[in-house]
């Protein structure tokens, strides 16, 4: 059976260093997969531990508001 789509791309091999291993320790304490499988899921209302996260894993991607689905209407 053939290839399912490309192949990822990196933008630098993955090498193991603090950094990587800090940030390794917030996703698996506070974040998820997201319902579709297909991206994580990093949810906090520490400003600090998400830029925290950012900067471990090179992103630059934008931090956003996120809204409870909670609600109380009976």
């Amino acid at each position: 059976m053939g290839k399912r789509g490309p192949a990822p791309k990196r933008k630098k091999p993955i090498v193991w260093t603090p950094e990587i291993a800090y940030g390794t320790g917030l996703f698996l304490t506070d974040g998820c997969l997201s319902p579709d499988g297909r991206h994580l899921d990093f949810t906090s209302k520490d400003i600090e531990q998400l830029e925290n996260f950012k900067r471990c894993f090179d992103l630059d991607t934008k931090i956003s508001y996120k809204k409870s689905g909670y609600s109380d209407k009976l």
